[in-house]
């Protein structure tokens, strides 16, 4: 179903509290229906045609369904109806942000990480775009309010955990975004984003949505938890209360002249219903700034930003300008992430870029690789919204050696490691994995590559933008406009502008993935999200073999998830007692955290040796 306007959380939980608990039951059922039933807007009306006696009208307030009341049904049921729930559950969510004034200072501070892909330059909060805002002393305390908010998303993410993604329902996605709503509405943003991701990942699920991931809903669910958890910790020192709760909107300083050259430009798309546009730029000194364009849509809407104009002054430039050209700006602004605001002081003019092979671009690919492998993954353990423009980037200089599996490229750096480049987003509407192929076929062509390491697997970068290394021939034949390197997700290579170089035989071989032993714990952690609490009850969990690869503390920690799964309270006379799950939540989030950081640490370990 296409057409639908955005719906708040409170009104599609308001008509899923007035449905009678047996019609409860078949709300997912009804929700499948409904991707079939056709939708009209006329007057400023939205029109959902369930048959021919039966419709659901939505009425809409700055293009939002914004209470319950909004959604009205033809049905002799109405309002206490499924057709109201099922429309209103399969329209996107609106997020609020832009109902509300700037939240006081004093409740935010560092932002939420980002949605998948690889999405987000450090621009972003979760996809949100972010406004500017006034500064102020952090906060150092929470307030019962908030600590209330943080215990309603810990209990909302700790039932989705329990029932896993097979059982989580329209019921647990709807708990989900109120506890998010309340969460938000009280200065909670890093746990709200974190909570908004969970709930987009559950609805492409729900949906067989090409892109699901169950790593990825496992990660955030992890973030959710975590955030959570630690907020609602009567304990929390007053110095990580700023960095817990997060911003909705980034402070933004004046900054000098800056004399830009365009690097590169990427798709953004976040699971939170953002994409759009992220254009790297570098100053004189060789720092990194960015530039974007991030609204309301989806992989198709990334697609097309990429030739919007840059929202700078006058210059005119698109963002695929901008990645091959220059811009002179004065009485600019930017937040500390290094993302440049468009205001209306602001002047830009058009100038002259730089090629990847000149300064100031050239200095990125001198820095030694250990550098660059300290900085990315450092940036990487941070929120996306906190990292420095370009922190989480790796410039490299390779060899292609040929295709690897899927759409990977296996490479060699120039000192003989291998390492592997794989596609950076999926969505078929964007050139990354066409891109790819071709690559593939080319062994021995030598090139530049602007890449963000994946922190999960052993030398594996995903690649964003290529060009060809200076002194290697014309290996790669790229238009004259390209201005000597092309942007993957953007500019779609062909077959006759790609020659392999030598083809010299590679003694490379692929990196290996990750340690078995921290694998087969990852693989029980994601199959926790997916199948919840009662499939990991009756599952092996192969304590045994994380013992004989010295992961004693994994070994105990997965003990501990199991022992808190098959737990069952029981009565005086034998019968199954309310259980929150807190003990399992806690314990998968426990393990969670252990093979995140071990892993992470085993990866960077990894590239440094």
């Amino acid at each position: 179903m296409s057409g639908l306007p955005a719906v708040t959380a409170p009104a599609l939980a308001e008509t899923l509290d007035a449905l009678p608990g047996r019609l409860r039951k078949k709300v997912d059922d009804a929700v499948t229906r409904a991707a079939a039933w056709p939708v009209s807007t006329a007057d400023g009306q939205v029109t959902v045609t369930v048959d021919e006696s039966t419709a659901v009208t939505l009425v809409l307030t700055d293009g939002v369904v914004r209470t319950g009341a909004d959604a009205r049904c033809s049905c002799l049921l109405a309002p206490n109806c499924l057709h109201r729930v099922a429309v209103l559950a399969m329209a996107p969510v609106h997020d609020g942000l832009d109902d509300e004034p700037t939240h006081d200072p004093r409740a935010a501070s560092g932002e939420a990480g980002t949605g998948p892909h690889g999405a987000d330059p450090g621009s972003t909060v979760d996809g949100v775009p972010a406004t500017e805002a006034d500064d102020a002393e952090p906060p150092s305390s929470l307030t019962a309010r908030q600590r209330g908010a943080a215990e309603g998303l810990w209990c909302a993410g700790a039932a989705v955990l329990d029932a896993g993604t097979s059982g989580s329902g329209l019921v647990l996605r709807t708990a989900l975004l109120r506890a998010v709503h309340e969460a938000r509405a009280n200065g909670l943003h890093r746990a709200a984003a974190a909570g908004t991701r969970v709930a987009a990942g559950l609805q492409a699920m729900r949906e067989a949505q090409p892109q699901f991931r169950l790593a990825e809903l496992t990660d955030d669910l992890r973030d959710l938890l975590t955030v959570s958890h630690r907020l609602r910790d009567p304990a929390l020192p007053g110095g990580l209360v700023a960095e817990l709760l997060g911003v909705s909107r980034r402070g933004y300083d004046p900054q000098a002249g800056l004399r830009l050259y365009g690097l590169c430009t990427v798709p953004v798309v976040a699971e939170s219903g953002y994409a759009g546009t992220a254009t790297y730029v570098v100053d004189r000194d060789g720092r990194l700034w960015t530039v974007t364009d991030v609204a309301p849509g989806g992989a198709d809407r990334a697609a097309r930003s990429g030739d919007t104009v840059v929202a700078l002054g006058e210059a005119g430039l698109t963002h695929r300008e901008l990645t091959r050209a220059g811009m002179i700006v004065s009485g600019g602004t930017a937040s500390s992430s290094g993302r440049l605001g468009a205001g209306r002081a602001v002047r830009a003019v058009r100038a002259s870029g730089a090629g990847w092979a000149d300064e100031p671009l050239r200095g990125l690919w001198e820095q030694p690789l250990e550098e660059q492998v300290s900085r990315a993954f450092a940036a990487l353990a941070e929120p996306a919204g906190d990292r420095p423009a370009g922190t989480d980037l790796m410039f490299l200089t390779v060899r292609v050696r040929g295709a690897a599996a899927g759409d990977a490229v296996l490479a060699e750096t120039a000192g003989g490691a291998a390492v592997l480049l794989t596609v950076a987003d999926d969505h078929p509407e964007l050139a990354y994995r066409d891109n790819m192929r071709l690559l593939g076929a080319a062994a021995g062509l030598e090139l530049l590559v602007v890449g963000r390491p994946d922190p999960a697997r052993r030398a594996t970068v995903a690649a964003l933008s290529i060009g060809l290394a200076p002194g290697t021939g014309d290996g790669l034949r790229l238009p004259e406009s390209w201005s000597g390197h092309a942007d993957l997700g953007f500019d779609r290579l062909h077959r006759s502008q790609l020659r392999a170089g030598d083809g010299t035989a590679s003694t490379a071989r692929p990196p290996a993935t990750g340690d078995p032993a921290l694998q087969l714990l990852r693989r029980h952690v994601e199959r926790m999200v997916a199948g919840g609490r009662a499939v990991h009850a009756v599952a092996d969990t192969q304590e045994r073999s994380l013992r004989r690869a010295r992961l004693d503390l994994g070994a105990h920690l997965l003990a501990s998830v199991t022992a808190a799964a098959r737990h069952r309270p029981r009565n005086v006379f034998g019968r199954v007692t309310a259980d929150d799950g807190e003990d399992f939540a806690r314990a998968w989030l426990a393990a969670a955290v252990y093979e995140r950081a071990a892993t992470q640490a085993l990866i960077e370990t990894s590239w440094l040796a």
